[in-house]
């Protein structure tokens, strides 16, 4: 047993050979810490930069009998090793480029012919500066223990497996953790990954590594596997003597000896106290100490107005003053209430957020052993619950973040959705509600957002590919009671890029005022002249609930919900007229516009998209004025969740490459759909703190080629991205 330490952070390490069921090592075949293909070893002494400190430890398997590949898996192990700690870079850039060498010589010598081709898998582990990263290839395996439960790497099967040594190219997983005092990691032997994730319990959750090999020989039982074992600790094991490391592969540590670092740390008293996680318990003790220091302070702040309230001296006669005395009485007994009060306050805290974090860990682990997809998705819906609660005690917890990253990794596997990366790309004042975003057309760039609360407009110069704010504040458009000659602006619902035509003189941004005097009109901001334009709108008195605006073929048509209809207004150069004979959008059957909440309108052939609040959505072929697709088709085409309530809908594209999104807040997806009704693709994005963005959403843009989604929440502007 060796044991490895970083500062306060030590790994306890085990290893296990067995040979249909017989322990080597014990009855003199061999020495226990002389397992082929396995290496546990921290930094020789002229380690590149950065991998003083590391700690490395690996698990090699090649296809072939252990005594045959023994010499070779040492050569590739040795190999790793050397390259690791001489590579530069970042932890997992390194273990990168070490396995990919190894791979390289591996891959050679089986196309030399000089033997019998060997292919294999390889799990490497490092732990720097507490940090532990773990990187597989082929079908290894490895179970990380904590005091909630295990985590199995890889959770499932991998799609596809490429071992070591069969081709340049590898399939690499990597893990991250930040492990705490009493977890253990055991990497196994492929051989073992049919036994079920619960059977290493015993093993590897709240034991240690002595007690741990002792039930790992029980669950290999008649099996063979070669087993490495750690155990994360701040406290050395007092009877583990402390020796230098001997890295020579012909001359192994003894069965019991403790590698430790250059400055090792003192050992610490051993306490029975109850098994916490080290950041729970080193902030309940925080928080006490810091009340209990509160309460010192205010001690000696009573100590001196007592001091001061001390009875005059004989030769100092002073009346009687009671006020004092009886204004300490009543204080303090209030204020030592306040202070056990916050005292307990802050304890609770912390153990709430101790038992988030285990039921967290207790949900994940049973999410992945549930039998269907559907009990899966109630035990990570259950992670992200918690996630939502834990925020209110400790915001941007590591472990909440990374529980809830797993939760979401999870969720995104079973509905297919592809996960985002989103940024912000500006925050706005407090008190600023976006509920629109548009793009400006062209090669400028430009993007435009809409606070309909505050009828006010932003304009972004942003480079050509929107991803660049060229200004460091945007320029506001529009105002409550703007004065645009005679017009007044009102509440501002809605804004659209209107592109120039015959008609339309001009490229500019539409704007919909839905209340302005003296009439309801179009605004039309055009960049080119940095001026506003009011185009007022006919018969717009009959108007209820305006919601949303589309435009077709330089028409302007307006979504009214209050009115259960779409007006349609004609363009006469930059104003509008009004055909009495076709006012509206005419259906055969009743659309039931009343819970519509978004409109568009396909440019090449005038198909209409209807989008509902309560999670409908239709595409019409106006000139038949019949639904092409509805959401049950959609339902039938690959959509394997219904809209709950969607807040947007956007045609994007022409021609072949037209889309239909959908921004479902509800369900915290954007789902794009071909105009044949068939689902492309699910997305999800995670904000800059690692929640969920699209269920905040409120409405989006899209760019296409790369895909960029800009996205409105709250007063942020983002933009998501495939990573």
């Amino acid at each position: 047993m060796l044991c490895l330490d970083y500062m306060e952070l030590q790994a306890i390490t085990g290893l296990l050979y067995v040979i249909d069921g017989e322990v080597q090592g014990e009855s003199g075949s061999a020495p226990a810490t002389a397992v082929p293909g396995i290496l546990a070893q921290f930094a020789p002494g002229k380690a590149a930069r950065g991998r003083e400190r590391d700690f490395l430890f690996m698990h090699l398997t090649l296809t072939g009998q252990s005594q045959e590949t023994a010499v070779l898996a040492q050569d590739l192990l040795d190999a790793i090793s050397h390259r690791y700690y001489q590579a530069a870079g970042s932890v997992t850039a390194a273990l990168r480029q070490a396995i990919a060498q190894a791979n390289d010589l591996l891959l050679r010598l089986n196309l030399s012919g000089a033997g019998p081709v060997r292919e294999g898998a390889i799990t490497c582990a490092v732990l720097h500066n507490g940090e532990l990263f773990v990187l597989q290839t082929g079908e290894s395996l490895a179970l990380l223990g904590h005091n909630f439960g295990i985590e199995r790497l890889p959770a499932h099967a991998p799609e596809r497996i490429t071992p070591l040594g069969r081709t340049a190219g590898l399939d690499m997983r990597y893990y991250h953790y930040r492990v705490q005092t009493g977890d253990m990691l055991l990497l196994a032997d492929p051989r073992l990954t049919h036994l079920p994730t619960h059977t290493f319990e015993r093993a590897l959750v709240d034991t240690e590594v002595e007690v741990g090999l002792a039930e790992l020989i029980d669950i290999v039982g008649s099996d063979s596997a070669r087993l490495l074992l750690l155990e994360f600790t701040d406290e050395a094991p007092s009877d583990l003597p402390e020796v230098t490391v001997n890295a020579s592969r012909n001359a192994p540590p003894p069965l019991r000896t403790a590698v430790t670092s250059p400055s090792p740390q003192p050992m610490r008293e051993q306490t029975t106290r109850p098994a916490l996680p080290v950041d729970v318990e080193t902030t309940a003790r925080k928080a006490t100490s810091e009340a209990a220091l509160g309460l010192s302070r205010f001690t000696g702040w009573l100590a001196d107005v007592i001091g001061r309230l001390r009875s005059p001296a004989p030769d100092e006669p002073e009346p009687v003053r009671w006020t004092w005395p009886a204004l300490v009485a009543v204080i303090i007994p209030v204020i030592m209430a306040l202070v056990v009060s916050s005292v307990y306050f802050q304890r609770g805290r912390v153990q709430r957020m101790a038992q988030i974090k285990q039921e967290m860990g207790q949900s994940l682990v049973l999410a992945e052993g549930a039998e269907d997809g559907a009990m899966s998705r109630a035990y990570y819906q259950a992670m992200l619950a918690l996630a939502v609660e834990a925020d209110t005690l400790r915001p941007n917890d590591g472990e909440v973040t990374r529980l809830r990253q797993q939760a979401y990794t999870a969720l995104d596997r079973l509905d297919g959705v592809l996960r985002l990366r989103a940024r912000p790309l500006y925050t706005y004042a407090e008190g600023v509600q976006l509920t629109a975003v548009t793009l400006q057309s062209g090669f400028n760039g430009g993007i435009y957002t809409l606070d309909s609360v505050n009828s006010a407009v932003y304009r972004h110069e942003t480079s050509e590919n929107y991803l660049n704010l060229l200004t460091a504040e945007p320029a506001t458009l529009t105002f409550p009671r703007q004065a645009l000659g005679i017009h007044s602006v009102g509440r501002i619902v809605d804004i659209m890029w209107r592109p120039r035509g015959s008609a339309v003189s001009s490229d500019g941004l539409a704007m919909l005022d839905a209340s302005g005097t003296p009439s309801r009109s179009l605004l039309t901001y055009h960049p080119n002249f940095t001026n506003i334009r009011v185009a007022p709108l006919g018969l717009s008195s009959e108007w209820q609930l305006p919601v949303a605006m589309t435009t077709y073929n330089e028409r302007l048509y307006v979504l009214d919900a209050g009115a259960r209809q779409i007006w349609k207004y004609y363009p006469d150069g930059d104003g509008f007229l009004v055909n009495d004979e076709d006012r509206v959008v005419a259906f055969s059957q009743n659309p039931s516009l009343e819970a519509a909440v978004d409109l568009d309108i396909y440019s090449e052939d005038a198909s209409l998209l209807l989008l509902y609040g309560d999670g409908r959505l239709r595409y019409y072929d106006t000139r038949s004025s019949r639904i092409q697709w509805d959401e049950a088709t959609l339902l039938q085409n690959g959509l394997n969740l219904p809209f709950a309530s969607p807040v947007a809908a956007k045609l994007v594209g022409r021609g072949l490459n037209t889309s239909v999104f959908v921004a479902d807040p509800g369900t915290g997806r954007i789902v794009e759909i071909g105009r044949s009704g068939l689902v492309v693709a699910q997305y999800r994005a995670n904000d800059e703190n690692g929640q969920d963005l699209f269920g905040r959403i409120t409405d989006f843009a899209v760019a296409q080629t790369p895909l960029r989604i800009f996205v409105t929440a709250g007063n942020v502007l983002y933009v998501a991205a495939l990573e």
